[in-house]
């Protein structure tokens, strides 16, 4: 009989991914959702994926969802109106899966050697620090095999709704950085990432322990945004903030010290590493071209 996995987030970029790559290869796999009526509930619920109505703080959604799952695939964003929201649900959840017998569990952990180069009580501080919180209740909870995985910069970032987060982009095809052009950019497919999480599920011997930085790719600012606006099909500017302009949109914009963590994220990535996985990666023009549709709809605005 073919394993059954537990997917935490499962309507989101990475969570969705996974599940539907799961669903292809033949596994079982359950997930809790808000809104069983929404576009992803519905397209996973399509492919095979066994939903339970319930948010992250509903226990008996998760304890129905975890019964009789092999394994754990936990990502857990921060929300932005309670910051002990992910850590409070994260070792909640952590809980159930043991609970139920769950014999693997992977982490979708941050970079956590950005976080003595953070300020204290930034947004992305506090980011780093609930994911350091969440990994360290997984990774001490027992499971018979536990991995961490370590994603770059999603190369789904680019596209709605997560292009938000780069500000005025998709409405003035400008976008405002504290980035530079020669900044190397380390940037992930998220199927790449669920290429390594069904491969460590299939093999937990190999994978228990591993801690594991994945990339797709690495290009500088100037070439991954070269081949965005070949993909929108006009040209993208960045404008280029001074150290002085910087400091004062810092106070304002908690983006910005997310960019300026970018600056140094490729000291912490070795493509040769990765690669020694034997897991095919996926380059930027790859993603843009597969997700055609949705590079068109998130810069209509533009044309």
């Amino acid at each position: 009989m073919s394993p059954t996995i537990f997917v935490v987030a499962a309507t989101g970029t990475l969570g969705k991914a996974l599940a539907l790559d799961l669903r292809k290869i033949g596994w079982g796999v359950h997930a809790t959702v808000r809104d069983p009526a929404s576009l992803a509930a519905t397209e996973l619920a399509s492919a095979g994926v066994k939903l339970f109505p319930g948010d992250w703080d509903n226990e008996k959604a998760l304890k129905d969802g975890m019964a009789g799952c092999d394994g754990l695939f936990l990502n857990l964003q921060p929300s932005f109106t309670d910051w002990d929201a992910d850590v409070r649900q994260g070792r909640n959840i952590v809980s159930i899966a043991k609970a139920a017998g769950v014999k693997h569990a992977i982490y979708s952990a941050g970079v956590n050697a950005l976080i003595k180069d953070t300020k204290p009580d930034t947004m992305i501080s506090k980011f780093l620090n609930n994911k350091k919180l969440i990994e360290d209740a997984a990774r001490d909870a027992g499971f018979e095999a536990y991995t961490v995985l370590r994603p770059a910069s999603f190369m789904a970032n680019w596209l709605a709704p997560k292009v938000g987060m780069y500000r005025g982009l998709t409405e003035t095809g400008i976008f405002t950085t504290a980035l530079k052009a020669d900044t190397v950019m380390v940037s992930v497919d998220e199927h790449d990432v669920a290429a390594f999480s069904i491969a460590a599920f299939k093999d937990p011997a190999k994978f228990n322990g591993q801690d594991i930085s994945v990339a797709s790719e690495t290009h500088t600012f100037e070439e991954l945004f070269k081949s965005l606006s070949r993909a929108v099909g006009q040209p993208l500017k960045a404008s280029y903030l001074s150290d002085e302009e910087i400091s004062a949109l810092a106070q304002q914009d908690p983006f910005i010290e997310g960019q300026l963590a970018a600056r140094r994220i490729s000291e912490f990535f070795n493509m040769e590493d990765v690669k020694r996985w034997g897991i095919p990666l996926h380059t930027f023009e790859e993603f843009l071209e597969r997700e055609k549709a949705s590079v068109q709809e998130t810069y209509r605005g533009l044309a």
